[in-house]
């Protein structure tokens, strides 16, 4: 069986529009399983500090030599529940049920509520995580719909008092993300049979004037240069019959100088792919990001205002990233080339620290993380442009691949070190760190910072060092330091 154009076209375009649709779907499903679950987790913390607030009052209005929660247990989870329209359970400190309201007019909620004498091993997740000074939640589907439950360790004047727990009915919200997925389905379904169709009269457009030209060429071939009819000569296939001829006679000349620089060609892409080897992997990542979302935002039906704003604040940093991966590789070309640097000046290393610090704390603020700076001056010879990279590197390097809320340490003793923890290192990448593109996948990092470190130290005639251990990553800097009042 002959597999003409159209046949292909239709096999081609319903693997690609299936696995398109496939793909849609599930980023579809995982943006809203995202924006549901923050919903959630903004409800929840909203839920303990407002239920929180109103304990603390009812304390107040009721003071108690004893355990206020466990004389007042009724009324407070009644209280809680005609607020908040949710179940409420609530236990004493040492894990013992006191009491359950529960609001009649959710039926879901009567029929699963959890009853438990006490809190033990065969109790739930978000009791036993509350119980561990932790608030949790836990998501139960069901047949009939879906419960949340929620619970926190409440604490008065640094004092744990007990647990309260809340069961609410998010049936509604996750059969809204059902509907919205099937609405989503049937969208891209149509969409498909309207794009079809269009494509499907502009092929066959296409096909009748391929063969116009398929013609034309045969004839070619036996000599015979009669060119396709003239109210066809002025567009693209015209065009191409036109210079069809031409090519045969240009083939030759071209064979010629393919001939003459096939040497300089192998040459040339020995070592294009010896570079693009080294960097595809790495601008591959932010590029496929930028496309991905230009291609969602860019849809004819796309009307989706925050994701419109997420997927501007996610361009904007791919390329952020993208023009530093270029910086670091033009810098990367630089050091290699052994292009020289003076390295003649007495440099005061710390208050070049200082001003980095300064101006890297704007960057680690957004991670809640902070910079602390301690030691004394530290007096070397070099070059204050590349002492300056240098420090910039490694504290941009603890700010990517520390922990968020941490303080990134520095100190300058004898040596500069600088510390933060970090999640554990593959022995893999910890022993080949200061080589070029070694790194992990964290959002931000080129693999080329650290390496830039090491040559800089190097040219310093220093030692550069990184080691991680329990979670702590440390690098140690030792520069020659010039000998003067104060250095020991």
């Amino acid at each position: 069986m002959k597999l003409t154009i159209r046949k292909k076209f239709f096999i081609v375009f319903f693997i690609l529009f299936f696995f398109a649709a496939v793909l849609s779907n599930q980023i579809m499903a995982k943006i809203l399983e995202k924006y549901t679950m923050t919903n959630l987790e903004e409800a929840v913390t909203s839920l303990q500090y407002s239920s929180t607030q109103f304990i603390k009052q009812f304390e107040q209005l009721h003071p108690q030599d004893g355990n206020f929660i466990v004389e007042h247990s009724d009324r407070l989870a009644n209280e809680l529940s005609k607020l908040n329209n949710q179940s409420v359970a609530l236990f004493d400190s040492e894990g013992r049920f006191l009491y359950e309201a529960v609001p009649i007019d959710h039926p879901i909620l009567m029929e699963q509520q959890r009853y438990q004498a006490s809190v033990g091993k065969n109790s739930s997740e978000e009791l036993k995580q509350a119980f561990q000074n932790k608030s949790s939640y836990t998501i139960q589907p069901l047949r009939e719909g879906t419960l949340l439950y929620f619970a926190y360790p409440l604490y008065l004047n640094d004092t744990l008092y007990g647990v309260v727990r809340f069961t609410a009915d998010y049936t509604d919200v996750f059969l809204h993300n059902k509907s919205l997925l099937r609405a989503f389905t049937l969208l891209t379904i149509l969409l498909f049979c309207g794009v079809y169709l269009i494509s499907l009269l502009l092929v066959n457009q296409f096909i009748q004037r391929v063969k116009e030209v398929t013609s034309a060429t045969k004839r070619m071939t036996t000599g015979d240069y009669q060119p396709i009819s003239a109210n066809k000569a002025s567009d693209e296939i015209g065009e191409l019959a036109q210079n069809f001829q031409q090519m045969q006679l240009q083939i030759q000349q071209h064979i010629q100088t393919i001939e003459q620089e096939k040497d300089k060609v192998v040459v040339l892409e020995e070592k294009r792919t010896t570079f693009f080897h080294n960097i595809t992997h790495e601008l591959k990542t932010p590029l496929t990001t930028i496309s991905g979302y230009a291609q969602i935002i860019g849809e004819r039906a796309f009307d989706d205002i925050e994701f419109l704003q997420k997927a501007s604040l996610k361009i904007r940093k791919e390329s952020e990233r993208l023009n530093e991966m270029v910086t670091q590789l033009l810098a990367l070309s630089k050091y290699q080339s052994h292009v020289p640097a003076s390295i003649h000046e007495t440099v005061d290393v710390y208050p070049i620290l200082q001003s980095v610090c300064e101006d890297l704390q704007m960057m680690a603020a957004p991670r809640d993380m902070k910079i602390h700076l301690q030691g004394r001056p530290y007096i070397v010879e070099g070059n204050p442009n590349e002492i300056q990279q240098l420090f910039i590197n490694v504290i941009d390097n603890a700010i990517l691949h520390g922990i968020s809320g941490c303080v990134i340490e520095i100190t300058v003793d004898q040596e500069i070190m600088v510390t933060n923890p970090c999640v554990p290192i593959p022995p893999a990448i910890a022993d080949n760190i200061f080589e070029p593109f070694v790194h992990s996948k964290s959002e931000g990092s080129s693999g080329l910072g650290l390496f830039i470190c090491a040559d800089i130290t190097a040219r310093h005639h220093g030692t550069i060092q990184f080691e991680e251990k329990n979670g702590q990553a440390e690098i140690k800097i030792k520069i020659p330091q010039q000998k003067h009042v104060g250095n020991k």
